[in-house]
């Protein structure tokens, strides 16, 4: 490797941050960044490629794009992976973290007078997909992202009045809360085409409307409100921009916890009560259920009443799966016209779950469209 990209590379082993870097070595953070993930590259690389490049005089990897090594044994021809173009190249979570820490923290909420300590309540949203379109003609329902504005920023409102004043509240996002992960708007896997309504600004601009409008409203009945946002298929990265930015709007107020994880499980506990939830695109309800009683036995021995909520699929299905009662949610986002084509159903909901800090699930709300 060059003498830049080492310079980047044991920086950034120490812990600094791509600024500093930048800094420091008197280049752009865009640069540094360029010079440690090519010392990554380079130390990633096959030994028998350093070798032959040490020999030939050349220790830049971006110049190395394949070639051949010869030994009096054999002839290896060798490929080494394409460069990711620059703006891929920022680092995402750090720029989301710079650009989040502007924003001004609203103030403290009046807390209500009465609430029963002895209930939690959630309010789980699976698959939103805030920025897709859907057309009646095509997918038998319409859907923008004014209509999913609408559609969570009203139904949270009607659950939160018609649920029980429980001291606390979890709003939990199962994945999925907007369409498209960047600017592509392909799925980030698969690399399948997504019908839009927004662009990818206006999609995380009213997803953090959408969830602090949510919150505010929790506020009303709950003393305490507890956020958790979970990565999905359509959104792997673009959910910690929602993540941080709610941070940063509420984290003056001391009634409201952002839990601020990259963390793909969310796992909370409530008297005799063990709450867990994934998006459910990576594991089926088995494995996940052994997986929680696995990682967190302490919680698991001291709970009766088990639950996991799951997204992904978009229509409901219930099961107990050793000792746990899993729940896949329906989703809050009408289909589109790649789910209709494929016979796809199910209805869009949104609900409010109450539970029983020793009795477990107490009462639910559910609205439907």
């Amino acid at each position: 490797m060059t003498p830049k990209q080492r310079a980047a590379y044991e920086l950034k082993q120490a812990g600094h941050s791509f600024r500093n870097i930048a800094k420091k070595l008197g280049i752009s953070k865009s640069t540094a960044y360029i010079n440690y993930t090519r010392a990554m590259r380079y130390l990633d690389t096959d030994p028998g490629v350093q070798d032959a490049m040490g020999k030939s005089g050349l220790n830049d990897i971006s110049k190395v794009h394949s070639g051949w090594i010869k030994t009096d044994e054999a002839s290896l021809y060798f490929v080494n992976p394409k460069e990711e173009p620059v703006e891929a190249l920022e680092g995402t979570i750090e720029r989301i973290k710079e650009r989040m820490q502007g924003i001004t923290p609203l103030p403290p909420i009046e807390a209500p007078t009465e609430a029963d300590i002895d209930l939690l309540t959630i309010y789980p949203i699976a698959d939103a997909h805030i920025g897709m379109r859907a057309i009646e003609a095509e997918a038998g329902q319409e859907y923008n992202i004014d209509i999913a504005a609408e559609r969570i920023r009203r139904s949270i409102d009607g659950l939160v009045d018609a649920s029980p004043a429980s001291q606390k509240a979890i709003i939990l996002d199962v994945g999925d809360l907007t369409h498209a992960d960047d600017t592509n708007y392909v799925t980030p896997r698969s690399k399948h085409p997504l019908d839009m309504s927004a662009t990818q600004y206006e999609s995380i601009d009213v997803a953090i409307e959408v969830l602090s409008a949510s919150i505010f409203a929790a506020l009303r009945k709950h003393q305490e409100v507890f956020v958790r946002i979970l990565r999905g298929n359509h959104n792997e990265n673009s959910y910690i921009a929602v993540m941080f930015a709610l941070h940063e709007r509420f984290k003056e107020n001391p009634r409201v916890t952002i839990e601020k994880t990259p963390a793909d499980f969310f796992v909370h506990d409530f008297g005799k009560c063990m709450f867990a939830a994934h998006h459910g695109d990576k594991a089926k309800a088995d494995r996940l259920v052994m997986h929680m009683a696995h990682e967190w036995p302490e919680v698991w021995g001291r709970t009766k009443w088990r639950y996991y909520f799951l997204g992904h699929f978009h229509h409901t299905r219930v099961q107990d799966v050793g000792g746990v009662q899993v729940e896949q949610l329906r989703a809050a986002t009408s289909r589109d016209k790649y789910a209709a084509t494929h016979g796809y159903v199910g209805s869009p909901q949104l609900q409010a779950i109450t539970y029983h800090k020793d009795n477990g699930e107490r009462s639910r709300v559910k609205i439907n469209f």
